[in-house]
């Protein structure tokens, strides 16, 4: 008998070498959390693909894309079993992800954010959250930040690099390797930061390492502070939305200009996800113009 967690460790042991360390950690979180505690002591054998199915629905707190991600993976353990010939069929084949509708994203209103901004300690959660606000930048990409990348002549911030508890490793994709531009509001945040240490990254421990993930952020900051403001909880990701969704809503930039902040390949993600927060009315339209002449 072949216990399923087996081949969730075997895996996990391919992907390692396969994938950059951020999909490696994602990968490993989807199965500690949300895989093993269902199917980790069962006898990969007799796992069917009904089993898989109820397990499906039985997952409410994410939207479709996370489900698509997590029934991947699923697949993928299973694959590694029937290469070994230890089971006959895929049980994943057969399964079909419902349709979903896209999960709703309700940035910080510039209140919320002057409240979160104001209770930040006057340390490292203050400078990390103020740079979530100001850039839009992924959590990895922050805390990946040294101080090398800082160029305050031009008011830049150039993003090579990503960390998680798995180490460092290039971004996810090639146009997130990008520059952005230093927002004068930022700026005295980013001079402060730059003075707090000697280290070559930005965001160090008390010990002077360089963080390893955000857990530390977001269990003793984030969530209590949210709740203790009596603000609605919503990931720090969720800075990310705010940012993009208040250049767009202000006229501030254009979609393709986000795009290029953000790390997108194209505008694609953008239309999709952020294009409902574009100050225009079809009322507003202009009706007298000319379009050929």
């Amino acid at each position: 008998m072949s216990l399923f967690k087996e081949y969730s460790t075997i895996y996990l042991e391919f992907k390692k070498h396969e994938i950059k360390f951020s999909s490696y950690d994602k990968y490993f979180n989807i199965i500690e959390n949300r895989i093993n505690p269902i199917f980790g002591d069962m006898n990969i054998q007799e796992v069917k693909p009904s089993d898989v199915k109820r397990w499906l629905y039985s997952i409410t707190d994410v939207g479709g894309k996370s489900l698509r991600t997590y029934l991947s993976v699923l697949g993928g353990i299973f694959q590694e079993a029937l290469y070994d010939e230890v089971i006959l069929r895929n049980p994943v084949k057969v399964v079909r992800l419902p349709k979903f509708s896209k999960p709703v994203i309700i940035p910080f209103t510039s209140d919320e954010v002057e409240k979160i901004m104001a209770a930040a300690p006057d340390h490292n959660y203050k400078y990390y959250i103020a740079i979530a606000f100001y850039t839009g930048m992924r959590s990895g990409e922050i805390i990946g930040l040294k101080k090398s990348d800082i160029d305050l002549e031009k008011s830049t911030i150039k993003i090579e690099r990503t960390r998680s508890r798995f180490g460092e490793s290039t971004p996810k994709t090639k146009t997130s390797l990008r520059t952005i531009p230093i927002l004068e509001i930022l700026r005295p945040f980013i001079i402060e930061l730059l003075e707090l240490h000697d280290n070559e990254y930005l965001f160090v421990t008390q010990y002077n390492e360089p963080y390893l993930d955000t857990h530390t952020f977001v269990e003793s900051f984030w969530k209590p502070s949210l709740k203790e403001l009596g603000i609605d909880y919503r990931r720090p990701y969720n800075t990310r939305h705010t940012y993009a969704t208040n250049m767009l809503y202000r006229n501030l930039v254009t979609p393709i200009q986000l795009a290029q902040l953000l790390g997108h390949a194209s505008t694609e993600m953008v239309f999709n996800v952020y294009v409902k927060f574009i100050d225009s009315e079809i009322n507003d339209f202009d009706k007298s113009i000319s379009i050929y002449n």
